[in-house]
Parts: structure tokens; C-alpha cells; sequence
């Protein structure tokens, strides 16, 4: 056999860099953290601001809103000018259709004046 070669004393055996190995340990994490801008401060002239993702999501959810907003004005407008063609038209039919004479008997001219335009309605679909 071989006889073993000795190691120098004066050295310390285990890692490289001359710390002495105490055992199994886990290291967690070997690289250090960079800390050298966490303090700083962004001026104003660096970079112009732009919005972050939550900034993003409420904009888009705005437009999103204005929108739907405008398209419901726009549909209750509709609705109104729709109600208010058919409250006239109404009115002219209960107006024609409640004349009386002096003695109250209805009047029929208003009465023939109405089915015509009904009559002229029906001919133009």
C-alpha cells in the first residue's frame, strides 16, 4: 500500500476562501440583495410617469363606463322622443274623437278626418 500523503497543518481544511467547515448547513440564498437604488429617489426629469397596471385597469375601467354611459343616454333619448310622438298623437285622437256638438251629440267630421289618415297610414306600409 500506498502510504497517504499528509496534509499541512497549518492550513484550515474545508472551503476555499479559509473558513473552517462546521457541518451541513443550508444556505438559503448566496447572492447578497441589491440595495444601491432602493433609496433613491426618481426625479421628475428622469423618466416621464407612466401609469402602473392598477392606474391601466381604472382608466380602462372609466372609458369602459363613459361609454355605457353615453350609449344609455343615447337609448333613454330615443325612448323619450319616441313617448312624447306617441303622447301627441294620442292627444290629436282623444281631441278629434271627444268634440261634441252643443247639444252633445259627437262630431262625425273629425271622427271621418281620423279614419282617412289611419287609412292613408295603412296604404304607405
Amino acid at each position: 500500500m500506498k502510504p497517504r500523503s499528509q496534509k499541512p497543518q497549518g492550513k484550515l481544511q474545508g472551503k476555499p476562501h479559509g473558513k473552517p467547515n462546521k457541518g451541513p448547513v443550508k444556505v438559503a440564498h448566496s447572492q447578497k440583495p441589491y440595495f444601491k437604488n432602493k433609496n433613491k429617489q426618481k426625479g421628475k426629469d428622469d423618466k416621464p410617469n407612466k401609469p402602473n397596471k392598477p392606474e391601466i385597469r381604472n382608466m380602462k375601467r372609466q372609458e369602459k363606463a363613459a361609454k355605457e354611459a353615453a350609449e344609455r343616454e343615447k337609448v333613454r333619448a330615443e325612448r323619450d322622443a319616441q313617448v312624447k310622438a306617441y303622447k301627441k298623437k294620442r292627444l290629436e285622437k282623444t281631441k278629434a274623437i271627444s268634440k261634441r256638438t252643443q247639444k252633445g251629440q259627437p262630431l262625425m267630421k273629425d271622427r271621418m278626418q281620423l279614419l282617412l289618415k289611419q287609412i292613408e297610414e295603412m296604404k304607405r306600409r
